[in-house]
C-alpha cells in the first residue's frame, strides 16, 4: 500500500520529485545545483597521460569501430584505404579531443558548466541537450549490438533458439528472438550501469587483454577462409570504387565518419579531464588515438575484404557478429562462437559505462538538477535512452551505419570546435570558473545566450543539410553541393570558426572578457604572476562569493574587461 501510495503520489504531483538541495562549494545559494557539477576537488584528480592512453585502449576496442572501418572496406574501399581513412579522422579529431580535454583539465569543471563560456549560461542547455541525446543514442546501438551477442551465445548452447516463433512484422526489420536477447542483454547490463567505473577496473582490465585475441583470432580465420583468394580480397576486391573522383568521395565520406564517431567524446571529453592532475597529461591524445584507432582497425578492414570476396557480398560482414555467426559449424566452433560473443558482449557494456551511461546522466543532472541527480539520470539512460530509438533500423547495414555517423556529426563537430576556439582565442585561455556558476554572471551575454556562437553553428550546419537529406533519401538529388557534405565535419568547423572569430572581431562580448584568470577554488595573493604550473594568475578574489552577479568585478571601461579588486583585506572563504 506504501509502494502504491507513494507511485499515486509522484504521478499526481510533480513537486514529490524535487530533490533535497545539495551544498555546492562554488554555485551560489539562490542556484539549483550539485557536488558532481563543482569543479573536481584536488584529491580526486588523480589522471595521467597514462591514464587516458589505458582509457583510450579500452574504448577503441568494441564492436562500432570495428563495424566504422568494415564499412568502408563495405563501401568500396581497399583494406589499407579504410586504415588510412581512420588515420586521418582519427588525426582531425584528435584535435578537438584534446584542445577540450586540455580545457577542462585546466578548469576541472564539467562539460555542461564549461559550454556556458562558450554558449551563455542558458545557451549551454541547447549543446548539453544534444550531446545527452546521441549518448543515448550509442547507448541503445550498443546494447543492441550486445543483444546479438547473446543470440549467438544462446545458440552455442541450444541451437534450437535460432528458429525461435517469431511474431514481429518483417518491415520492422527485427524478429521475436532479436527483441528477447536485446532485453535479455539490457538485463545482464543493468547492474553494472550503476557501479562506478573505478569498481570496474577489472572488468575493463579483462576487456583489453581478451578483445584482442578475438580481433587476432577473427582475422586468421578470414584470412583461411579466403585462402588463395586473400591477394585479391586485399589489393581488388570484388566491390572496388573506380578510380577517380568516386574513390575520393568514398575516401572522404569515411574520413568524416570516422570524425563522427568520436563526435560526442570531442564535446564532452573535459568530464574525464576535469581529473587531471596536470593538463599536459592530455597531450597523449594526439598521438594515442590516430594510432590505436589505425592499429586496431587491420584486422577489421581485412577480414572484413577477405570475407566479403569469399561470400560476394560488400554489406553482409562489417559487424562483428556477422562474422562469429558463422562459426556455427561444429562443437568447437560453437564453443569459439560462444566465448567470441560473451567477449564482444563485455566490450559493449564496459563502453556503455565509461562513454554513455555516465556521461548521458551528467547531461541529465545539469539540465534538471532539481529533479534530476547521476542515479536518476542513469535510470532514465538506460531505460528511456535504450528502448526509445530504433537501433536496429541504424544497424541493419553498412550504408546506414556510415549515414548515422556522417549526419549527426553535423551538429556536433562545429560545437565541438567552438569551444576550443572561444577557449584558446576569444578568451585567451583566461575563464572565471565562479561566474561559470551565476545565471546572471558576466557569461549571461544576451539574456543568457551568446547569439554569436549560435549564428557561427547554423552557418556551419545549413551548408550541410541538404547532403544529409540527401543521404537519407538519394531520391533527393543536390547537385556539387554534396561535396560540401563529402567533408561535412571539416566543411562545418571552418564555417564556424571563420564566422565566429568575424563576428567577436566586429561585435565583442567585452563583458564576458576577464583579465584574471580564475581556474581553481582557492583565494590567491594580488599579483599578476602565473604560478608555478603555469596554469592560473594568481590574484586575490574579493567580494561575496554568493551575492550579485559581477559584485566582485570592477569594469575597466577603457579596456572593455572585468578587473578584479586586488583588495588584499576583502578574499573569498572556500
Amino acid at each position: 500500500m506504501a509502494i502504491t501510495e507513494k507511485l499515486k503520489r509522484r504521478t499526481l504531483s510533480p513537486s514529490s520529485w524535487v530533490l533535497p538541495k545539495e551544498e555546492s562549494c562554488i554555485a551560489p545559494e539562490h542556484v539549483w545545483s550539485n557536488k558532481d557539477m563543482d569543479p573536481a576537488p584536488e584529491e580526486h584528480r588523480r589522471w595521467t597521460g597514462w591514464t587516458f592512453f589505458t582509457y583510450w585502449i579500452s574504448d577503441v576496442m568494441y564492436p562500432a569501430q570495428w563495424a566504422t572501418v568494415a564499412s568502408f572496406v563495405g563501401m568500396g574501399l581497399t583494406w589499407w584505404e579504410s586504415c588510412l581513412a581512420i588515420l586521418v579522422g582519427g588525426f582531425l579529431v584528435a584535435i578537438v579531443i584534446t584542445a577540450n580535454a586540455y580545457i577542462g583539465a585546466v578548469l576541472h569543471t564539467p562539460f555542461a558548466v564549461t559550454s556556458r563560456a562558450t554558449y551563455g549560461y542558458w545557451g549551454s542547455k541547447f549543446v548539453v541537450f544534444s550531446r545527452m541525446v546521441i549518448a543515448c543514442f550509442w547507448l541503445s546501438i550498443n546494447s543492441w549490438s550486445g543483444g546479438v551477442f547473446v543470440s549467438l551465445m544462446i545458440e552455442a548452447i541450444w541451437p534450437q533458439y535460432a528458429r525461435l516463433k517469431n511474431s514481429i512484422p518483417a518491415s520492422q526489420g527485427a524478429t521475436s528472438r532479436d527483441f528477447l536477447s536485446f532485453f535479455l542483454f539490457w538485463l545482464l547490463q543493468l547492474p553494472f550501469v550503476f557501479i562506478h567505473p573505478s569498481k570496474l577496473k577489472w572488468v575493463f582490465n579483462i576487456k583489453a587483454i581478451l578483445v584482442p585475441v578475438v580481433a587476432i583470432g577473427t582475422l586468421i580465420y578470414a584470412v583461411k577462409k579466403a585462402g588463395p583468394l586473400t591477394s585479391v580480397a586485399l589489393s581488388s576486391p570484388p566491390n572496388r570504387v573506380p578510380a577517380g573522383s568516386k574513390r575520393f568521395i568514398a575516401f572522404m565520406y569515411s574520413v568524416t565518419a570516422t570524425q563522427g564517431t568520436w563526435a560526442t567524446l570531442s564535446i564532452n571529453v573535459g568530464d574525464f579531464s576535469r581529473y587531471c592532475k596536470k593538463p599536459s597529461a592530455t597531450y597523449v591524445q594526439m598521438f594515442a588515438i590516430p594510432i590505436l584507432f589505425s592499429v586496431f582497425s587491420i584486422f577489421a578492414a581485412i577480414s572484413a575484404a577477405c570475407l566479403n570476396t569469399v561470400y560476394g557480398t560488400s554489406d553482409s560482414f562489417y559487424q562483428p557478429y556477422d562474422i562469429i555467426a558463422l562459426w556455427n559449424t561444429s562443437a568447437g566452433g560453437r564453443a569459439a562462437m560462444f566465448l567470441g560473443s560473451l567477449i564482444w558482449a563485455l566490450s559493449n557494456v564496459t563502453t556503455n559505462i565509461s562513454a554513455n551511461s555516465i556521461s548521458a546522466a551528467n547531461d541529465m543532472t545539469s539540465l534538471l538538477p532539481k529533479y534530476i541527480n547521476i542515479k536518476r539520470g542513469q535510470m532514465i539512460a538506460i531505460t528511456i535512452g535504450v528502448w526509445g530509438f530504433a537501433p536496429w533500423k541504424v544497424l541493419s547495414t553498412a550504408t546506414n551505419f556510415i549515414t548515422f555517423m556522417a549526419s549527426y556529426s553535423i551538429v556536433l563537430a562545429p560545437i565541438a570546435v567552438l569551444m576550443a576556439i572561444d577557449f584558446f582565442i576569444i578568451k585567451n585561455r583566461k575563464i572565471n570558473i565562479y561566474e561559470l556558476y551565476k545565471p546572471k554572471g558576466i557569461y549571461r551575454f544576451s539574456g543568457g545566450w551568446n547569439w554569436r556562437s549560435y549564428i557561427a553553428l547554423i552557418v556551419a550546419i545549413a551548408p550541410n543539410l541538404p547532403g544529409m537529406i540527401s543521404a537519407i533519401n538519394d531520391k533527393v538529388d543536390i547537385g556539387n553541393i554534396r561535396y560540401i557534405y563529402m567533408i561535412s565535419n571539416i566543411a562545418g568547423d571552418l564555417f564556424a570558426i571563420i564566422v565566429y572569430l568575424a563576428l567577436n572581431k566586429f561585435f565583442p562580448a567585452r563583458e564576458a572578457q576577464s583579465e584574471i584568470a580564475i581556474h581553481d577554488l582557492k583565494d590567491f595573493s594580488p599579483s599578476n604572476s602565473f604560478s608555478d604550473q603555469g596554469q592560473y594568475p594568481i590574484t586575490s578574489y574579493s567580494g561575496n562569493i554568493d551575492g550579485p552577479p559581477n559584485e566582485s568585478m570592477e569594469r575597466d571601461n577603457k579596456n572593455g574587461v572585468n578587473r578584479l579588486r586586488s583588495d588584499s583585506d576583502e578574499k573569498y572563504t572556500v
